[in-house]
């Protein structure tokens, strides 16, 4: 596992305990464009962009993505293989610090968006904002985990390509592929494994974070 920052602050703590850092430049736009930066420099044919802001995660997972993402992006299935979960929280749904997506029956993704999506044209048996009564969360709504699999041309490809307008909108790099017509493949994960992601978008996901390592410390 590699390091890229263009932080000395990072690099400095990842030597510390021994990782390996490189440092990248600082005019990069996204997370996988640093990750493209170090990965031409390599001959692996399969890159894992694991993100900054997702300091927790299960491993187990990210064999099975390397495993089944591997043996989707080989047979031509996709370009770009990442997780997603069900939403089994309201306050996800609306949330745009949760990034919601889309697919179709094949499993690739259709559009990743922070607003609630699929949107709703009516009432559902919903607790809360959308009215009624009933369950908790209404099924369906799925949440995006930002890891992600590339073929390492495909993500050398993608770096060298503008920011896309949706992107730009949505502030989601993961939106560049689907607007220069790639591929994207959502790889669904229980909720008992996403139970072992914590990602930090907010000061109150921080706390979290800080919670979470303290109580594995003590085990």
């Amino acid at each position: 596992m590699i390091v890229a920052t263009e932080d000395d602050r990072i690099a400095k703590v990842v030597s510390a305990f021994g990782g390996e850092v490189v440092m990248t430049s600082t005019e990069l736009r996204t997370g996988s464009d640093r990750v493209a930066e170090v990965a031409a420099s390599t001959s692996a044919e399969l890159v894992v962009n694991l993100q900054g802001d997702l300091p927790l995660f299960y491993p187990p997972v990210i064999d099975r993505l390397i495993k089944e993402g591997g043996e989707q992006i080989k047979s031509h299935g996709a370009d770009l293989v990442t997780l997603c979960a069900k939403i089994d929280k309201e306050e996800d749904i609306f949330s745009p610090n949760t990034v919601k997506l889309v697919r179709n029956d094949k499993g690739e993704i259709l559009y990743f968006s922070r607003s609630p999506i699929p949107h709703p044209s009516f009432s559902l048996p919903f607790k809360g904002r959308l009215g009624g009564d009933g369950v908790t969360c209404p099924s369906g709504f799925l949440k995006h985990y930002g890891v992600y699999l590339y073929h390492r041309d495909f993500l050398l490809k993608m770096a060298n390509c503008p920011e896309g307008y949706l992107e730009r909108m949505e502030r989601l790099e993961q939106l560049r592929v689907i607007e220069r017509g790639g591929r994207v493949w959502a790889m669904e994960v229980s909720h008992e494994d996403a139970k072992g992601f914590c990602e930090v978008n907010t000061p109150e996901d921080l706390v979290l974070a800080n919670e979470t390592l303290e109580l594995l410390g003590e085990k």
